[in-house]
């Protein structure tokens, strides 16, 4: 805090001061720059005081100074004006702030006159310098305090329009306090000075809602009817005087902040290509249970994408930002499953780790463990995995202790496990504790418009990999891949695309230049080939397509509706071609 700061109130008073007791008047800051003054001081107001050592060591004592003979005083031995100073008398006062020295006010005489009135009534004068010391103190003070208001008042404003919620202050009575930018656009106020009868009659009728008030209303605005999300609360009570904050939000903005919301959480399921309407709905069923923490069972032959499927429901999941653990039940030989499942601790079994180690359930609390062809789960190990769906607790290979774990188990399967329960080859209490939640992936086959998609996507992958210029497939070979059966799924058109931009690098993919290498892939021969892309017929394909559809439901124990689904057609169009073609369901 300077004085500088109020120089205008500080002059007024110096003149003030002079006025009534007819001696010259001085004031200085903390760093000697004349703030105030009157007569021949006037005119260097604002500048670096000469000759200051008076007003130095009131500033460091604390104490006033009287100089009943200037320039020839002890404290004035240093100054250049020793043995010739212009004044006659001289009698100043420190100004405090707290336990601050921030300035000095001084009265001074130049002539015999002032000094006899400056030395007449030494005590009264000193007195009142204090006073008004104390006035100056005490002006500044309130300027600060104005000054941090103005500033917390300021920032308190900006914070409201930072928000992006209508927010509102009004007092017990209905009138208006504050109001955002964002709470004058949702009600279309233009001037906050002059509100509409129809919004003060709104704030009034606020007044007498309920204090916890958290609800939506409509809103009649200009004619338009708005839905709005209204939360009252007290913020202030001061005897029988309260002030009210209304926050409002346009329900719509609402909404479409949560669908946002969800698209994004959404995002880690579009790395799973697809456009297919078998595959759309898988996606959409998997981001519905990523949000919960129940066990998940996904099944579907080699190569459809279960791990994927299992990865973008941890990254949907509430727990994406927590280790997601993937173990091969089926590529690790049986002797070391369980350790790898469980951890062990030392000198558990020969070749231990002296230190022991923890287990993938461990690595994985708080997150996801995926326990891939779970079908090759040895027996023993599938009763201790029940016991930890059970429990959730773990417990070292040559430990006793139980360890609590927190973990979201997803299982995924290419076998039948409900076919493996029947010939007692799966347990089937494990089965019906894994199958929570099951996710059916179906094969790629089933949805051909994936098959195109699905090709699109790899060669970009390829051209960027092999520094190629592949531009697609021409007709005959998207023929061609549309009816293979696709054994291996993705993962088998995946490896065919590749082998292909290891001979073909530019340009269209052609049956005239590929035909050789299909052959040799796929093991397709010429004729079939020819066949495939000539002769057979549509109704011939139609048939063919809707055994596959049955024999997938059969395997799968699914429901004719399915079979409709995955042949992307309606029921009763499927029923009327069965009967068309004779074909036993």
């Amino acid at each position: 805090m300077d004085l500088m700061d109020i120089q205008p109130v500080v002059q007024r008073i110096a003149d003030a001061i002079a006025a009534v007791l007819k001696i010259e008047v001085e004031i200085a800051n903390h760093h000697f720059i004349r703030v105030a003054g009157t007569g021949e001081q006037k005119v260097s107001v604002l500048h670096k005081m000469e000759g200051d050592l008076v007003y130095q060591s009131a500033i460091r004592t604390g104490q006033p100074v009287i100089i009943e003979n200037p320039g020839f005083n002890s404290v004035c031995e240093r100054c250049r004006f020793y043995g010739n100073c212009s004044e006659t008398g001289e009698i100043c006062a420190p100004i405090i702030l707290g336990d601050k020295s921030i300035g000095v006010i001084g009265l001074l005489a130049f002539n015999v006159e002032q000094k006899e009135r400056l030395f007449d009534n030494i005590e009264g004068n000193l007195t009142f310098l204090n006073k008004m010391a104390d006035l100056l103190s005490s002006k500044l003070h309130e300027h600060d305090m104005i000054q941090e208001l103005t500033r917390s008042s300021e920032k308190m404003v900006k914070i409201m329009n930072l928000v992006n919620q209508g927010i509102i202050v009004i007092d017990d009575k209905g009138c208006l306090q504050e109001m955002n930018v964002k709470a004058e656009k949702l009600l279309e106020i233009k001037n906050t000075d002059s509100l509409p009868p129809h919004m003060e009659k709104f704030l009034k009728e606020l007044v007498l809602e309920p204090d916890d008030l958290n609800q939506t209303i409509a809103l009649n605005i200009n004619k338009e009817e708005k839905s709005l999300f209204i939360i009252k609360q007290k913020i202030t009570e001061v005897g029988t005087h309260s002030e009210y904050l209304i926050s409002l939000q346009d329900v719509n903005e609402i909404r479409n902040l949560a669908e946002k919301a969800t698209e994004d959480q959404k995002k880690p399921f579009d790395k799973i290509i697809g456009i297919s309407p078998q595959i759309i709905e898988v996606k959409e069923y998997a981001f519905t249970v990523s949000q919960s923490h129940s066990t998940i069972l996904i099944q579907g032959e080699s190569g459809t994408g279960k791990e994927e499927f299992a990865r973008a429901i941890h990254n949907a999941s509430m727990r994406k930002d927590e280790p997601f653990i993937t173990v091969n039940c089926g590529a690790i030989p049986e002797n070391l499953l369980e350790s790898e499942l469980f951890g062990y601790e030392k000198g558990a079994f020969t070749g231990a780790n002296n230190k022991g180690k923890p287990g993938k359930f461990e690595l994985a609390h708080k997150g996801t463990i995926f326990l891939d062809e779970i079908g090759e789960m040895p027996p023993l190990l599938q009763v201790k995995l029940l016991r930890v769906l059970e429990n959730r607790e773990i417990e070292h290979l040559g430990g006793t202790k139980s360890i609590p774990v927190d973990v979201r188990i997803i299982a995924a399967t290419n076998k039948d496990l409900q076919e493996m329960v029947n010939n007692n080859e799966f347990r089937e209490d494990l089965y019906f504790r894994l199958n929570v939640i099951p996710i059916l992936i179906p094969p790629l086959r089933s949805r051909k418009k994936d098959i195109l998609a699905l090709s699109e996507h790899f060669i970009s992958i390829f051209n960027d990999l092999f520094q190629a210029n592949v531009l697609g497939f021409d007709n005959e070979v998207k023929h061609l891949m549309l009816n293979y059966s696709w054994k291996g799924n993705v993962r088998e058109l995946k490896n065919f695309i590749e082998y292909l931009f290891n001979f073909i690098t530019s340009g269209w993919i052609t049956m005239k230049e590929a035909e050789t290498l299909i052959h040799r892939k796929l093991d397709i021969k010429s004729e079939t080939i020819l066949q495939t892309t000539s002769s057979f017929s549509l109704v011939e394909m139609e048939k063919e397509m809707i055994k596959k559809a049955l024999n997938y439901i059969s395997y799968y124990n699914l429901n004719i509706e399915d079979a409709s689904k995955l042949l992307g057609i309606g029921r009763a169009t499927l029923f009327r071609k069965l009967k068309k073609y004779q074909i036993d369901t």
